[in-house]
């Protein structure tokens, strides 16, 4: 019809031009609601880490994570993001052969529900390994993690490394944008785009 009307119909200009601008003030609507969807998708992915990071994770502990001590400390302190349910949570100290070395289960210190502590008896030099399982006190979530530690005798002193990396735990100590999020973008930017081209082929058409 509209081919018709260009060529061969000049009474019918005004008729493909009307259409021409309907179409386009469909464009732009469509144009708008791609953009506000987008904002919409965006906030909400901005707002998923967040949520996800809800657990109780480690932050740091004494002896710290990769420290090398002259002799094995006879308490394992460990400091995590949340607050900690003392029930379903718990931290067990192990040797170079696995045995564990903690000595009773570990407690929630009362001055600050985001430590806990266990006793241990160290057997002597070599690696030990800690490891640790909380359910957040905020919101119930669980994690698991653990880090390890080592006791030289010869040692000149104790040592403590500057930590880089999370010590466990899959919500912490993570950088930079997200796969998902740059998915994300990607297919809301390509789903704008197949509009605008749809439409605009339909007013070339």
């Amino acid at each position: 019809m509209h081919w018709r009307a260009r060529n061969n119909q000049p009474g019918s200009i005004t008729l493909a031009r009307g259409s021409a601008t309907a179409s386009t003030r469909i464009a732009w609507r469509m144009g708008w609601a791609g953009a506000l969807a987008l904002v919409a998708l965006l906030s909400g992915a901005l707002l998923l880490p967040g949520l996800a990071a809800a657990h109780a994770y480690y932050v740091s502990s004494d002896p710290a994570a990769g420290a090398v001590l002259k002799a094995a400390p006879t308490l394992v302190t460990v400091h995590f993001a949340e607050s900690v349910n003392p029930h379903g949570s718990d931290i067990i100290v192990y040797d170079a052969n696995h045995k564990p070395v903690s000595t009773a289960q570990a407690q929630v210190a009362h001055a600050d529900i985001k430590t806990m502590t266990v006793p241990m008896a160290g057997d002597g030099d070599g690696i030990y390994f800690v490891e640790w399982h909380t359910v957040s006190g905020d919101d119930g979530d669980p994690d698991i993690g653990g880090f390890n530690f080592t006791v030289n005798s010869k040692a000149t002193g104790d040592t403590t490394p500057t930590p880089t990396t999370n010590s466990g735990g899959g919500s912490g100590g993570s950088t930079g944008i997200p796969v998902w999020l740059t998915v994300l973008v990607g297919l809301a930017g390509l789903a704008i785009g197949g509009v605008g081209t749809f439409y605009a082929t339909r007013r070339r058409a």
